[in-house]
């Protein structure tokens, strides 16, 4: 057999497919041969699987720093816009708890490598949701006119149910309102105001929307002070 003719048998064939086995070698190796270079985001913290009947009472970072490493054209392309570092609660119970942020948790692009995140764990501490009926307390400053004088004061709603973190809703026994002002009024009125909620993760069923009203009435004229008649002389001996 002539070796000649076998190795030039279908050259054409033959070196087409040497050309795509090149340029395809070519493409899957050029991030390996471009610089790696390193940048630095600040992304949002996303916690997930929040347990059902709990809450997060614990204050949170909005954002982490983090460290990623690559070749230039993965990092170029990086959307730094759709980044974020996520805390998993799944199986979590009430309590404080550590959980520290692995590069796991970043979502880049598999080219990316994360190298480094700060902070590297968040504390969070959970609580069990509870439900409380509270009165309401109407909260009024300053004073009337003069010559008037508050004759009652009342609140709409009179109770409301307040929702929130276990350890925080037993301590309570009311929910005040905003204050409004009584300074100068000279007649009863009606004013509309909001509840001041005592703590954050606080909330109400009925809304934090309140009325409250408040009766003047003129203040009672004194009695005028009787004198006393004047002494008469004594008569001396006739």
């Amino acid at each position: 057999m002539n070796l000649s003719r076998v190795l030039f048998r279908n050259s054409g064939t033959k070196l087409l497919a040497l050309a795509i086995a090149a340029v395809t070698w070519f493409l899957l190796t050029g991030s390996r041969r471009e610089r790696i270079s390193e940048r630095s985001y600040r992304v949002p913290l996303s916690i997930v699987n929040v347990p059902r009947g709990t809450m997060v009472v614990s204050p949170l970072p909005d954002s982490v720093d983090v460290r990623v490493r690559g070749a230039l054209t993965p990092l170029r392309a990086l959307d730094p816009a759709r980044l974020e570092a996520v805390v998993d609660l799944a199986d979590s119970g009430p309590g404080e708890k550590q959980y520290p942020l692995e590069p796991g948790d970043i979502n880049v692009p598999p080219p990316v490598e994360v190298i480094g995140i700060n902070p590297a764990e968040i504390r969070i501490v959970l609580d069990e949701i509870a439900e409380k009926t509270l009165p309401v307390l109407a909260s009024v400053v300053g004073s009337p006119a003069e010559g008037a004088a508050v004759e009652e004061v009342t609140v709409d709603p009179k109770n409301v149910h307040a929702v929130g973190p276990a350890q925080v809703i037993a301590t309570l026994s009311s929910i005040p309102t905003q204050p409004i002002s009584l300074e100068g009024r000279p007649a009863s009125f009606t004013a509309g105001t909001t509840l001041a909620l005592p703590a954050p993760g606080i909330r109400v069923r009925e809304g934090q929307a309140a009325s409250i009203q408040v009766r003047i009435r003129p203040a009672p004229t004194p009695e005028p002070t009787a004198r006393p008649a004047p002494a008469r002389p004594k008569k001396g001996p006739s």
